[in-house]
């Protein structure tokens, strides 16, 4: 769903895009030339030259063929119309690989969509637990490229949308072993063993703020461009979630009598509330997720 949404709104820019080129091709075809010293102004259509000379009411009107328009009120192509052209650049960084899509508002203003994603996934012991983790990075995000002084210096304002950003943990915790939760030791049960999972999520959609170098629409000659760009977006306190199934131990305890599922045990539910606490006061510091990237670019 989250690509979708992103496709449509690619598909409005490139409609916004040949709406815009036809209307430029239907202001071209009239010529309209003002001649110094009569004030009138003579207008040609589907003809290749006007002419008005000073004094003379006659007009010439050559065969018809090419328009080349010479009027004032056309707009020039360095006035860079909203929708006028688009850009694209792939790019590496943090948040893995991305893409964006850019087209400009005004001169010194572009509005740029993208996307970036990766994904990672590992497997290892960790005090006789077989752990997995797998890291998933996927997030949208839609920014107004400023370039005050008209270079390729850029100040960009943006939200990251549909942020699918997470961190997912399993652990298989072997019969006889150990857990500790909040400073309380729990034995993994020999008939069934302790089993843990656990997340780390992020809101959906946060502001952010970078600077950078790179136009993907050059102002000036040329189609190609190297983006970079660093800064940062808020995503808040993240979410912990973690939860096990399975039968813990009192170690005091002879297994036969001491064992107990750990959806039904107080105590263990109790200091599982507790860790799940500390810890996601400890996560405060990826309030902040990094951006950084360098990519390349062409504009059509």
């Amino acid at each position: 769903m989250n690509s979708q949404r992103f496709l449509l709104g690619l598909g409005v820019v490139a409609f916004a895009f040949a709406c815009r080129s036809g209307f430029g091709q239907d202001i071209a075809a009239a010529d309209v030339e003002i001649i110094s010293g009569t004030g009138m102004p003579s207008v040609s259509l589907n003809a290749s030259s006007a002419d008005v000379r000073s004094g003379d009411s006659s007009v010439s009107t050559a065969a018809p063929g090419f328009v080349r328009s010479t009027s004032v009120g056309v707009v020039s192509p360095e006035q860079f119309r909203p929708f006028s052209r688009v850009g694209i650049n792939s790019r590496v960084g943090v948040a893995g690989v991305g893409f964006d899509v850019a087209t400009p508002m005004t001169k010194r203003l572009n509005l740029r969509v993208g996307s970036d994603f990766f994904g990672y996934s590992s497997n290892f012991l960790e005090e006789g637990a077989n752990v997995g983790v797998k890291l998933h990075m996927q997030s949208e995000h839609a920014a107004f490229d400023w370039f005050p002084f008209g270079g390729s210096f850029r100040v960009s304002p943006q939200i990251v949308f549909a942020n699918n950003n997470r961190v997912l943990a399993t652990a298989i915790i072997p019969a006889g072993s150990v857990v500790t939760l909040d400073g309380q030791n729990f034995v993994s049960s020999q008939s069934d063993p302790l089993r843990g999972n656990g997340a780390v999520t992020f809101r959906k959609v946060s502001p952010g703020f970078s600077v950078g170098f790179g136009n993907p629409i050059p102002r000036k000659k040329g189609r190609l461009s190297v983006p970079i760009e660093a800064g940062f977006y808020y995503v808040g306190q993240p979410g912990l979630d973690v939860s096990f199934t399975g039968s813990a131990c009192d170690p005091s305890q002879p297994a036969t009598i001491g064992c107990e599922s750990v959806t039904r045990d107080a105590d263990f539910q109790k200091s599982l509330a507790a860790f799940i606490v500390r810890n996601q006061r400890n996560l405060s510091y990826a309030s902040f997720f990094p951006i950084f990237s360098i990519g390349f670019g062409y504009a059509f």
